[in-house]
C-alpha cells in the first residue's frame, strides 16, 4: 500500500468489491475511507479511548471536481465531506479522545438532543395528543383540522406550508406573538369564529402538554376575536317554515328522513347522523347515544316517539350498522352540500342544522313540557345540588315529552288533520 497521502482523485478511483473494505489515509492518522459493495464511500476515523478501539463515522465522501473551492463553513458530522473537511473532523475527534471525551458518545448525545427537539415540535405534540386523547373527543375530526391549520401557519395544509409553519418548531421556542400572528392569519382567511376555535384547540393542547412536562404555556387569558354572547343564536323555525321543511323532507330521501328524525329527537346534527342500529333497544323504542358521541361525555338515553320509530323503520337495512347512510358503512355527511340543495327545494333558508335543536326545545315548551324535563330531553344535566343528588333517568317523563313533541309537530305540519280531530271530538261529546 502506498504511503503517500490520499487525494480526491485517488478516492474517486477506488473500486467496489464484493465485501466492504477500508483504505487508510497516510496524510491523517486514523482517517480511513470505507468503500461499500454498492460503490458508496464514506469517511471514518478510528481511535482508542480508554484502551478500547472505536470508530466514528464522519460522513459520506464528497468527490470534488477539479478547481472547486472548499466550502467556507466549518465541516459538520453526517454531511457530505471533502477530503480536507474529513481530515479536520478527524483531527478534532482525536483531540477530543486525548482530552478524555469520547467523540462517539458526544455524537450520540447530539442525536438524542435532535430527536428530542423533533419530538417536542408543535406538530409532534399535536399528533401525540390526538393519538392519546382522540378516542375521548366527540369532535375529533374538527379538532384535528384546527390543529393542522395552526401547525401550517394558518394556511391551507400542504407539505410546503407545513414545513414553513409553526408545526416544525419546538413548542418551547414558539412565542405568544407567533401564535397571535397565525391566529390573525386564520381570522383573515377563514373568519374570526374559526380563529377562536383554533385558539381554543391550542389552549387545550398546550395545557395537556404542560401537565405532562415542565412546559409553561405562553398564552394568557383573553385573545378571542368574537364574543360568545354576541354569537349566541336565537333562530328558530316559524310554524310556516317548519311546515315547508317537513313537507319537503318527506320527499328528500335519506337526508329528509335525517332532518325529521333530528327534529323529533332534539339532538345535535352529528348525534342523529351517527345513529346506529346497535344503539337501539327495546324493539327500537329506546336509543342510547354512547358517551364518545355525546357532548356531555355520558351515555344518554333518548326514548323514541312512535313517529321517530317509523322513520327508522323505513330506512333500508344496509351492509353496515348506520341508519342514515348511503352505504351503511359511514355516517351521513356532506351536510353543507346536502342542505344547500334541500333548502332550494324547501324554500326555507338562513338557518343552521343546530337551529332545529333549538326549534325542538321551543316546541317542547309549547307542548306543555316542564323546563326540567325539556332540558333532560336535550341531555342537559341539572345544575347545583339537584344535579349531584338527583340520579333519576326520567325515561318515562322524556318518553311522554317526545310523544307530545311529535304530536305538536304533526298538528303544525298538517293543521287540517288537527281540525278534523277537533270535529270528531265534538261529535263524540254530543253523543254522550
Amino acid at each position: 500500500m502506498s504511503k503517500r497521502p490520499l487525494t480526491a482523485i485517488a478516492i474517486g478511483n477506488l473500486k467496489s468489491r464484493p465485501q466492504r473494505y477500508e483504505v487508510p489515509d497516510p496524510g491523517c492518522a486514523g482517517l480511513r475511507v470505507v468503500v461499500f459493495p454498492s460503490r458508496r464511500k464514506s469517511f471514518v476515523v478510528r481511535y482508542r479511548f480508554r484502551g478500547v478501539q472505536k470508530k466514528l463515522t464522519l460522513g459520506a465522501c464528497l468527490i470534488e471536481r477539479s478547481g472547486e473551492a472548499e466550502p467556507a463553513d466549518a465541516p459538520e458530522l453526517d454531511t457530505p465531506l471533502s477530503l480536507l473537511a474529513a481530515r479536520q473532523l478527524a483531527v478534532t475527534a482525536l483531540r477530543q479522545a486525548r482530552a478524555g471525551e469520547d467523540p462517539c458518545a458526544a455524537k450520540q448525545r447530539r442525536r438524542q438532543e435532535e430527536r428530542a427537539a423533533e419530538s417536542d415540535t408543535l406538530a409532534a405534540i399535536a399528533a401525540e395528543y390526538l393519538r392519546r386523547e382522540g378516542p375521548r373527543l366527540r369532535t375529533l375530526n374538527q379538532r384535528r383540522s384546527d390543529l393542522d391549520l395552526l401547525c401550517a401557519g394558518g394556511k391551507k395544509k400542504t407539505p410546503s406550508a407545513q414545513s414553513a409553519g409553526l408545526g416544525r418548531l419546538p413548542v418551547a421556542e414558539i412565542t405568544r406573538g407567533q401564535y397571535t400572528r397565525v391566529l390573525d392569519t386564520i381570522a383573515d382567511h377563514n373568519g374570526p369564529v374559526r380563529s377562536d376555535r383554533c385558539l381554543s384547540a391550542l389552549r387545550t393542547l398546550l395545557a395537556w402538554h404542560a401537565k405532562r412536562s415542565d412546559f409553561v404555556s405562553p398564552l394568557v387569558r383573553g385573545g378571542r376575536r368574537t364574543s360568545i354572547a354576541e354569537r349566541a343564536r336565537a333562530r328558530i323555525l316559524s310554524d310556516d317554515e317548519l311546515r315547508k321543511l317537513w313537507t319537503a323532507a318527506e320527499q328528500a330521501g335519506v337526508f329528509g328522513a335525517y332532518l325529521r328524525f333530528t327534529l323529533l329527537t332534539a339532538t345535535r346534527r352529528g348525534e342523529s347522523a351517527g345513529l346506529r342500529r346497535s344503539e337501539l333497544s327495546d324493539g327500537g323504542r329506546t336509543w342510547i347515544v354512547p358517551a364518545q358521541r355525546y357532548k356531555s361525555k355520558r351515555d344518554t338515553l333518548i326514548p323514541l316517539s312512535a313517529a321517530a320509530q317509523r322513520i327508522v323503520a323505513t330506512q333500508p337495512i344496509l351492509a353496515g350498522d348506520h341508519v342514515f347512510s348511503a352505504t351503511g358503512e359511514r355516517a351521513l355527511g356532506g351536510f353543507d352540500d346536502r342542505k344547500a340543495e334541500f333548502d332550494e327545494a324547501s324554500g326555507v333558508a338562513n338557518y343552521r342544522l343546530h337551529d332545529l335543536r333549538r326549534t325542538s326545545r321551543t316546541l317542547l315548551s309549547r307542548a306543555g313540557i316542564s323546563a326540567d324535563i325539556g332540558e333532560r330531553c336535550l341531555g342537559h344535566a341539572l345544575v347545583g345540588v339537584r344535579g349531584t343528588y338527583d340520579r333519576h333517568a326520567y325515561e318515562s317523563e322524556k318518553r311522554d315529552a317526545f310523544e307530545a313533541l311529535a304530536k305538536l309537530i304533526e298538528r303544525i305540519v298538517r293543521p287540517q288533520a288537527d281540525v278534523a280531530d277537533m270535529v270528531a271530538e265534538r261529535r263524540k261529546r254530543r253523543r254522550h
